[in-house]
C-alpha cells in the first residue's frame, strides 16, 4: 500500500514539476486561458512626409502668356513636428527678336527660409522668414549700331516675411501665403563707350499659390 501511494505521489510531482517547467506562471484552473494581444501605448501612426516638392502654377501660367518661359519651385524639408526649412529656386528668361533688335533677359533666384506651423504634422496656418538673392543679366544688341549695344547685370538681396496656410491629403499638398519683401540691387550696365553703376531698393508684396507632392 505504501509503495503504490508512493508511486502517485512521485507523479503527481513530476506532472506538477513538468508544467511549471514549461510555464511558470500558467494558469492551471482548467479552464483555457484567452490570448491576450500585446499592445504598445507609446505608438502612434505618423504620416509626416520627410520633404515636399511644389511648383508655383499661377506664375509659370501669367509669364507663359507673353512668351516667357519660367520655372518656380518650393523645397520644404521637415525639421521639426512644427518647423520646416523652405528653398524657392527661380528661374525665368526670354529671347525678344525685333528685325535689328535682340534683347536677351536671364533671371536666377533662390529663397531660403524657415516656416513654422501653429498646427502639428505641417499643415495649417504658418508663418515664415525667408532672405532673397536674385542675379539678373540682359543683354542688347543693335544690328544698326554696335555702339548702342548693351551688357547689363545686377544683384539682389532682400528679406521678407509671409503668413500662410498648406492643405495636405496623403502626398498631395497645397499652399497659399502673402509677404512683404525688402530687397537691394546693385546694378552695372556696360556700353561700348561708358559704365554706369546703379543701386536701388525696393519693397512690395509677393503672392505664392503651390501645389506638389510630398515624400
Amino acid at each position: 500500500m505504501i509503495k503504490k501511494i508512493l508511486s502517485v505521489s512521485m507523479l503527481a510531482i513530476a506532472f506538477a514539476t513538468a508544467q511549471v517547467a514549461d510555464d511558470p506562471y500558467a494558469y492551471t484552473s482548467g479552464a483555457q486561458e484567452q490570448d491576450t494581444p500585446v499592445m504598445n501605448i507609446n505608438h502612434t501612426e505618423n504620416d509626416e512626409p520627410l520633404f515636399a516638392v511644389s511648383i508655383h502654377p499661377i506664375s509659370m501660367f501669367i509669364l507663359s502668356l507673353i512668351d516667357i518661359p519660367s520655372v518656380f519651385l518650393t523645397i520644404e524639408g521637415n525639421l521639426a513636428s512644427h518647423v520646416s526649412l523652405i528653398t524657392r529656386p527661380y528661374l525665368i528668361w526670354a529671347d525678344f527678336s525685333d528685325g535689328d533688335e535682340d534683347l536677351d533677359v536671364f533671371l536666377f533666384g533662390i529663397s531660403e527660409g524657415l516656416r513654422f506651423y501653429f498646427n502639428e504634422g505641417h499643415r495649417g496656418l504658418y508663418l515664415a522668414g525667408h532672405f532673397n538673392y536674385d542675379r539678373v543679366s540682359l543683354e542688347y544688341t543693335y544690328d544698326g549700331n554696335s555702339r548702342d549695344n548693351i551688357s547689363a547685370h545686377a544683384n539682389g538681396f532682400g528679406f521678407g516675411f509671409y503668413l500662410g496656410h498648406k492643405f495636405r491629403s496623403g502626398h498631395f499638398t497645397t499652399s497659399f501665403d502673402i509677404g512683404y519683401v525688402y530687397s537691394h540691387y546693385s546694378a552695372s550696365g556696360k556700353a561700348e563707350d561708358d559704365i554706369d553703376k546703379v543701386a536701388t531698393v525696393g519693397s512690395g508684396y509677393d503672392l505664392n499659390y503651390t501645389f506638389g507632392f510630398a515624400f
